[in-house]
């Protein structure tokens, strides 16, 4: 019985050991992730887009260009399968259609944001603060982070693909209704210059809808 409750403790010994590395390892993760990512400035890159819709039972494809710039906002202009933008400046969030003739504008109140896909995405800095890491795996050379949000929202979990310069190659958005959200990038580019005029939205002949 005493060897026995000796290997059961050693056991349990190793199975401690195991869990603190490996939540040291998801803590130098996402330390890394927010270093590389405090260092950038812009980025541009090339999208393609899957949206899964759970209650329809059917899949929607999108592509595009992505435009970031620290302090200025993201871009999501869509070339496929039809020319729309989304465009946040930092205080708004447009939307726009080619055909339409209003554009969704719409105040972004960051703190009610939170817990949607906007948080992976306007400030991947403060990643940890707003979600928390439940595993992490490998996949084609890249990390793959299983991340569950700290605030209630429309998101019910995310995962990241990171390459080994620790940028996100690709996301998924899992939302609370079902719909995924797959977003994959390529061609990309860090810390080029990019001119401000792309994150001013040119309102042209359309009305503006609030919302």
């Amino acid at each position: 019985m005493r060897v026995m409750g000796n290997c059961v403790r050693v056991s349990a010994g190793i199975v401690a050991l195991l869990w603190i590395t490996g939540v040291a390892a998801h803590a130098d993760m996402l330390d890394s992730i927010k270093k590389t990512y405090s260092e950038i400035n812009t980025v541009e890159a090339r999208f393609s887009q899957k949206i899964t819709m759970s209650a329809l039972k059917r899949q929607r494809e999108g592509a595009g260009e992505f435009f970031y710039k620290r302090g200025k906002g993201f871009l999501w202009r869509y070339t496929a399968p039809k020319a729309r933008v989304f465009l946040y400046d930092g205080a708004v969030l447009w939307q726009a259609e080619e055909e339409k003739p209003t554009v969704i504008r719409q105040k972004v109140n960051k703190v009610k944001m939170e817990g949607s896909f906007f948080d992976l995405v306007d400030d991947v800095t403060r990643i940890d603060g707003l979600f928390a890491l439940k595993e992490s795996t490998k996949q084609d050379n890249m990390d793959v982070l299983l991340l569950i949000p700290k605030k209630e929202g429309t998101v019910q979990s995310a995962r990241i693909w990171v390459d080994s310069q620790f940028v996100i190659r690709k996301m998924e958005i899992v939302e609370i209704t079902g719909n995924v959200n797959l977003m994959e990038f390529s061609s990309v580019k860090i810390n080029k210059p990019l001119s401000d005029a792309l994150f001013v939205f040119k309102l042209g002949d359309k009305e503006i809808e609030e919302q």
